[in-house]
């Protein structure tokens, strides 16, 4: 799993260790899919934290690693009240 320079910079923003983050990685849940040029990317859903979290992950299958792009808070209006689905 390879961690952009983003992520590090977003985790900060957030108040997180990244130990805190690392650790938290396993235990979310694949809420969006979509086809990338090198792999897949996926919206996953952390709510074991003390705030829900978005994490974007790129699934590279020509160097067969991922990627954590970005992570963030979702934001209530823009999302379902379980941060799911977004909102039209």
């Amino acid at each position: 799993m390879v961690l952009t320079d983003h992520v590090f910079d977003k985790v900060r923003s957030i108040d997180m260790t990244l130990a805190e983050f690392e650790e938290l990685l396993g235990g979310g849940a694949v809420i969006e899919e979509a086809a990338v040029d090198d792999g897949v990317k996926e919206l996953v859903l952390i709510i074991e934290w003390t705030r829900p979290l978005h994490v974007v992950v790129v699934v590279d299958d020509i160097r067969e690693e991922e990627r954590i792009v970005t992570v963030y808070e979702p934001d209530k209006e823009r999302w379902s009240a379980d941060y799911k689905v977004r909102k039209p």
